[in-house]
């Protein structure tokens, strides 16, 4: 699982950690470079997060694509320098039924109890620091008691893609785009990235731009 997350969320080995606890019944796992990727925290927010990682484990596993010379592990899946004194004990064939249970499991993680104040405190921290259009996007929906985004800046592994914000029941990305994306490469990577977002991963995608008139399209956000 510690693979499957570094390959999906574009991390390096020395980003991630994990260890084992309670004899083996625990996994904790925990960024290890300084200020984080706040991946772990977009994994809880996801609630089809294990899925997309449970068919990456898979595939690491050569249970996707089989490697006939990998019996029980390999340095392609499971054996490490890390783990050598467990080599003896790795079997990728042992979870293999728990992996597949993942590709089926959702996240449920309620917040008791968060306000309507709490949950935009939380959103705005989310945000991208170097773009106050995102901040000021999301006071105005505040402002004007609109349905609040469920998450910012969070990765969609399918289409490796991270919209501004999100409304996850609804399939609804969006994205504030600031003078930033003025610039014609830019504007080909949005597309691009966008047209993923939509036909890879089926995402319903809005985009409110700095020097239009965006205020006057929020409203669409009240059909979500």
């Amino acid at each position: 699982m510690e693979r499957a997350i570094q390959a999906a969320y574009k991390l390096e080995e020395n980003e991630l950690a994990s260890e084992r606890l309670g004899q083996g019944q625990y996994l904790l796992f925990w960024e290890a470079s300084e200020g984080g990727a706040g991946v772990l925290s977009q994994i809880l927010e996801n609630p089809t997060a294990f899925q997309a990682l449970a068919k990456e484990a898979l595939d690491i596993c050569h249970f996707v694509h089989e490697k006939e010379s990998c019996t029980k592990a390999c340095y392609e899946c499971l054996l490490s320098y890390r783990n050598q004194f467990d080599h003896p004990l790795l079997d990728r064939h042992a979870i293999r039924g728990y992996l597949d249970q993942l590709t089926k499991s959702t996240v449920n993680r309620h917040v008791q109890g968060m306000s309507r104040e709490e949950q935009y405190q939380q959103l705005r921290a989310q945000t991208d620091p170097n773009s106050a259009f995102e901040r000021e996007f999301l006071d105005e929906l505040y402002n004007q008691g609109l349905k609040l985004p469920d998450s910012a800046q969070e990765l969609i592994p399918e289409a490796n893609v991270k919209p501004d914000f999100l409304y996850r029941d609804a399939k609804v990305a969006i994205f504030c785009d600031g003078s930033v994306h003025d610039h014609p490469d830019q504007q080909e990577q949005d597309r691009i990235a966008r047209e993923n977002l939509k036909y890879s991963a089926g995402y319903y995608v809005l985009t409110f731009r700095y020097n239009e008139d965006w205020r006057a399209k929020l409203s669409v956000l009240n059909s979500f």
